[in-house]
């Protein structure tokens, strides 16, 4: 395939570095856009670099980067883009919104990395995609003032990130088995170690509310703080038993000792 590459936006001149907030657009589409173009060369892909560094506006931004895209015949143009708006996830734009297959698999490997698929986008509007000869596809990676996206960028990496990328434009399926660094190992057992503590302790809780304690008799069995009040409400008729004790738990010992505290404060008034 002939693949024109190009990392969105300029890094100097007026239109400045495009969306910016824990990421920088312009910094960040030439880490991926430029690791994107290493990987389809070795996959043995032709491909042109359609990026434009400095420019005076954002419209003679966008005429470069055409003239460089239109300069060739390229079997498909991507123009690599990061999103802002407090939004989360990937997308990509194709003119009409066309149900391409490189973008419908560029937008199905990032959300296997984690990202949301917001989908396929109508990019009729867009002049890169309006003014460009070859069939376009316009992905925005994700939303660089939303934390959580950012932070899964920068977890998951630009070189799997592009991977993904690549992947999507070729046809190519994405590896679904990584394998685990030591110390990501390490992570994930005491992760597993602490979810298993947890459970633990919820089973222990579950089992308590489902069979509480049964105090029968006035025994060391029964907590210290409410054996007087049980004795005063048995010696008092206030609580009487059955053949099989007084089947008391522990919210009834509670109202026990509340009940003779309340009756005990009002003969002292």
């Amino acid at each position: 395939m002939v693949i024109g590459v190009n990392c969105g936006h300029a890094v100097s001149g007026t239109p400045g570095c495009g969306a910016s907030g824990y990421l920088d657009e312009s910094i960040e589409t030439r880490n991926v856009g430029y690791e994107v173009m290493k990987e389809l060369r070795k996959r043995g892909h032709t491909v042109y670099d359609c990026t434009n560094d400095n420019a005076q506006s954002t419209n003679g931004n966008l005429t470069a980067i055409i003239e460089l895209a239109n300069k060739q015949s390229l079997d498909l143009f991507l123009s690599i883009h990061f999103n802002a708006g407090a939004g989360q996830g990937s997308e990509c734009w194709t003119y009409g919104g066309r149900n391409w297959d490189e973008a419908r698999k560029i937008n199905h490997n990032l959300a296997r990395l984690g990202f949301k698929n917001r989908g396929i986008k109508d990019g009729s509007n867009l002049y890169v995609i309006r003014m460009a000869k070859a069939k376009t596809v316009l992905v925005e990676v994700c939303f660089v003032d939303t934390k959580s996206d950012a932070e899964r960028y920068i977890k998951v990496g630009v070189s799997k990130i592009a991977a993904a990328i690549c992947d999507g434009i070729t046809g190519e399926k994405i590896n679904d088995e990584e394998e685990l660094t030591m110390s990501q190992y390490d992570e994930l057992k005491n992760e597993i170690s602490e979810l298993t503590e947890t459970v633990k302790l919820l089973a222990t809780e579950l089992h308590n509310i489902k069979n509480p304690m049964i105090y029968n008799y006035i025994d060391d069995n029964m907590p210290e703080w409410a054996r007087e009040a049980v004795k005063w409400a048995v010696d008092n008729n206030i609580l009487k038993g059955d053949e099989n004790g007084l089947n008391l738990d522990d919210k009834d010992l509670r109202y026990i000792v509340l009940i003779k505290r309340l009756i005990s404060s009002q003969k002292t008034l």
